[in-house]
């Protein structure tokens, strides 16, 4: 079992190495190169700081002095000028390597089926992902970090090594016990058994710390919800005018646990002491023995220096080496997460059939007996759903909150697919056809549109290049003309202010006619508009309405609304109860159904019409009176 679990870690940093190497080319030559040079210069200093105290105590050599001093200065200056060279460019080749894994994260997340994003295990992986590097950095930093102290500590061990060798050597000059092969051999017992149990004593505290980052970060979770809010301008009405503060910021101070936070430090505190304890027993331990065979004649105080520093750079090494295969080993949750993320593929089969390109816009859609139900759900959304849609058709959704109006919409869409039955496009299964350029037949509006802090422009044309002419046309169409004097750089004016001070801020009216506009822009043969005037006042509304024929033309058009006065404009009225289509005609069909829910619905919202004359007559909305 351990062994596959070690199999499995292998297998991922093999993959993010190679990743890594894919992002920048090179890189882990740059590492291995910088972990060398971080090891060389306090080698360098061992090595000459012994011969120069060995000249100091012994010959006194002026001029061999003089050399070893400038050699120790000039060597040391070009590993550090190498060393700051290197580093500069470690860091600035880790810098794209983590932009360009966020990127790879970003891609997927944007181009994942739109299912996935309701999939609780799967948004489970995302927040995970982003909650690490929110509270570490990129997964790179701590991937590359460990590498490069396993590789640093390889190095000093070997060449702590080379160094330290001549002093365990016996020597048979004297009859001191430090100078005989036991006592070498039992100092190095002493420094192997010091330094496993060191590993071990490191290898509990990641384990503690591993698992305060799991408990962590539920509590971080909530903190940020709360912070977000407390800092969010958008949120700062409600905030002030209920009060709301104290219960913000007595939210954070319950999921921040200042107790436990104290003593997961004093905890780590501990394990450091003993670590450092150790450490500076061991040293004792080091110095005592070496000097104590330099006493013995084995070999010049001078020498000291090399082998102390020697073995001193030995054990830190192997600490080295064990912190960095521990910390990469209590990585394996982020880096099965980060991997498991670029694996996911789409569920849904993207088809082959290229979508027929028609002058003509003659597409006709069909559901037929359709059922659906959400992931994770057992109740149906819809069922048994069957209709057609004639080309050209404009289509009035209507029916209560959770009747399947919205659900419809994004199985038309293909945003999911049919439990059970199919969806039809001109006689063809849309399964079959190449998912993209079926996407490309809808324009589409629901209820919750999102614009983003980009240009007037680019969120018209949801791209960055804008064609101004028929941007200006599209928001012309749509009413929002009256506010287009207010907009200090035309269709270059940024949308709100989070990235631009001179940003414009924009009502929920004025952001709902902008996302009309935008699905004019796309100019597709389905326009599909899902609450559409939701956020407008009665007068732009009616201006919609009315301009319903030239907003969507001869184009094939599906309209949702809770308004019914609304379907008037439509030719053809779907009206749905509970999941199921019951009934369908055009407005006066259906208002002169007895009994049936069409004429409920419309009875119903006259009502609200009565004491407003001026609205009444305008909308036309008059009770239905029973024969």
């Amino acid at each position: 079992m351990k062994r596959d679990k070690l199999r499995t870690e292998l297998h991922m940093l093999g993959r993010i190495f190679r990743l890594y190497h894919q992002f920048t080319g090179g890189f882990w030559f740059v590492v291995v190169f910088h972990a060398i040079l971080q090891v060389a210069s306090p080698f360098i200093n061992l090595y000459f700081s012994a011969r120069i105290l060995n000249e100091l105590i012994g010959n006194k050599n002026v001029q061999l002095l003089g050399r070893y001093v400038l050699l120790t200065l000039t060597i040391n200056l070009v590993v550090y000028l190498l060393m700051q060279g290197i580093e500069k460019l470690k860091n600035i080749a880790s810098e794209k390597i983590m932009w360009k894994e966020y990127n790879s994260i970003s891609e997927v997340f944007l181009n994942t089926d739109y299912e996935n994003l309701g999939d609780p295990s799967y948004q489970n992986k995302k927040r995970y992902y982003l909650e690490r590097i929110q509270m570490e950095g990129g997964l790179c930093w701590r991937v590359i970090g460990n590498v490069q102290n396993i590789v640093k500590g390889a190095i000093t061990i070997g060449t702590a090594i080379v160094f330290a060798v001549p002093a365990f050597m016996p020597f048979h000059g004297s009859t001191s016990f430090f100078t005989t092969r036991t006592a070498s051999i039992l100092m190095i017992l002493l420094l192997v058994g010091a330094s496993i149990y060191s590993v071990c004593l490191n290898g509990r505290q990641v384990e503690l710390d591993r698992k305060f980052m799991e408990e962590f970060m539920l509590g971080n979770r909530s903190f940020m919800y709360y912070a977000g809010d407390c800092m969010d301008y958008r949120y700062g009405k409600e905030i002030r005018l209920y009060s709301e503060g104290q219960m913000l910021v007595e939210g954070m101070k319950k999921v921040l646990d200042i107790d436990r936070l104290g003593k997961r430090g004093l905890l780590s505190g501990f394990y450091e002491a003993v670590k450092d304890g150790l450490g500076v027993l061991l040293g004792g331990c080091v110095y005592f023995f070496i000097g104590a065979k330099a006493i013995a004649g084995a070999f010049g105080a001078g020498m000291i220096v090399q082998y102390v520093g020697a073995v001193t750079q030995f054990t830190g090494g192997f600490s080295e080496i064990i912190s960095g295969i521990s910390a990469l080993r209590s990585e394996e949750p982020f880096l099965e997460n980060y991997l498991g993320i670029l694996d996911s593929k789409p569920i849904k089969y993207q088809g082959t059939l290229p979508v027929e390109k028609r002058d003509d816009n003659e597409y006709e859609i069909e559901f037929r007996n359709v059922s659906f139900r959400y992931p994770g759900s057992d109740n149906w959304a819809l069922r048994n759903l069957s209709l057609k849609m004639k080309v050209g058709e404009h289509l009035a959704v209507v029916g209560r909150n959770g009747s399947g109006k919205t659900t419809f919409i994004k199985l038309l869409c293909r945003l999911y697919d049919p439990t059970e039955g199919e969806i039809l496009l001109n006689g063809i299964d849309i399964r079959k056809y190449n998912y993209s350029e079926y996407l490309s037949l809808f324009s589409v509006v629901f209820q919750d549109f999102r614009l983003f802090s980009f240009s007037l422009g680019q969120n018209v044309a949801a791209s960055v290049e804008v064609d101004g002419q028929k941007a200006e046309d599209c928001l012309n169409k749509t009413g929002f003309s009256d506010r287009m004097p207010d907009m200090p750089r035309g269709l270059d004016t940024p949308l709100y202010r989070d990235f631009e001070s001179d940003g414009v801020e924009i009502s929920g009216g004025e952001a709902q006619k902008i996302a009309l506009a935008r699905a004019l822009y796309k100019d597709a043969p389905f326009v599909i508009l899902d609450e559409p005037t939701a956020a407008l006042d009665p007068v732009a509304e009616y201006e919609i309405y009315s301009g319903f024929e030239t907003l969507v033309g001869s184009k094939s058009a599906v309209y949702i609304s809770h308004r019914l006065s609304s379907c008037r404009f439509c030719d053809d009225i779907a009206v749905f109860e509970q999941g199921q289509l019951v009934q369908r005609g055009d407005h006066e069909t259906l208002l002169a159904q007895r009994e049936g829910l069409y004429q409920e619905l419309w009875n119903a919202q006259a009502q609200y019409y009565e004491d407003n004359t001026e609205e009444s007559e305008k909308y036309s909305i008059e009770p239905v009176m029973e024969g």
